[in-house]
């Protein structure tokens, strides 16, 4: 895990990466970003990066038990997560643990509903495909989750993700899946929540369909949802300006 300390503060910004990612994913946003207010977090998921611990339960709750020790939270600590795909799903679970903790919640192309029948038998294609051939398996993901028409612009950075989660296990890759399939809703957590809860999503973006998500913010009175024109699943890659305005925009309301 990285660790970046700005003042000392209790308040603690804190990234989480997505499946097949790690930490890097945010270089792209945080050097533009004003944050010398908040200590600086960057957990990695189980598996990922440099991160090697897989628990022995595939569950969202024992992922996030993984990352509550690395972040080694102080009793007035105050989190604001940000946190993509997969990571946004176990931060869900993660404000259900800790509620009284987190000061704010980014939804970074993510949502806190559990899979639907659909996508948990996609999960277990992707787990045969993995199994199969990691390798292609990774590539194919990869390339998908960018929209289509911003994937010649994003060659370079395309190439260079895959090159990376070709680095990952089998193991790795397989665990994630049954976490994602078997986590749980957690809308009810977030309609009781005493944080405000934002989402950044692709209107593009196949990974985490729109239509999901917007049936998702109709039971989250007070949510606040952006919605990025010709953006996937990657906004930081794909529509990186539009990532940085919102966040310094959310940021500056985290009082």
């Amino acid at each position: 895990m990285i660790i970046l300390a700005a003042l000392m503060s209790n308040k603690r910004l804190v990234f989480i990466h997505g499946f097949l990612e790690n930490a890097t994913m945010w270089k792209t946003i945080v050097p533009h970003l004003s944050k010398s207010n908040y200590k600086l977090d960057f957990p990695e998921l189980p598996g990922h990066g440099e991160n090697s611990f897989l628990p022995e339960q595939k569950t969202a709750e024992a992922y996030c038990q993984n990352i509550l020790d690395q972040l080694a939270l102080n009793e007035d600590d105050r989190l604001f997560i940000i946190a993509h795909s997969m990571g946004g799903y176990l931060s869900a679970s993660l404000a259900a643990m800790i509620p009284n903790q987190i000061s704010a919640l980014c939804l970074f192309h993510s949502k806190a509903c559990a899979d639907t029948d659909e996508k948990k038998a996609e999960r277990r294609k992707a787990i045969e495909a993995a199994t199969k051939n990691k390798d292609l398996y990774v590539r194919t993901m990869i390339t998908n989750i960018f929209y289509e028409k911003n994937r010649e612009r994003c060659r370079a950075e395309i190439e260079k993700l895959i090159s990376e989660a070709q680095q990952l296990s089998v193991e790795t890759i397989v665990s994630a899946q049954h976490v994602m399939i078997q986590r749980p809703d957690r809308i009810a957590a977030m309609q009781s929540r005493n944080f405000p809860l934002y989402y950044f999503l692709g209107d593009k973006d196949t990974s985490v369909s729109l239509k999901v998500v917007e049936k998702e913010l109709e039971q989250l009175p007070g949510a606040v949802a952006h919605i990025a024109r010709e953006t996937g699943h990657m906004g930081h890659i794909e529509n990186n300006r539009e990532v940085v305005e919102f966040l310094q925009r959310i940021m500056r309301a985290d009082t």
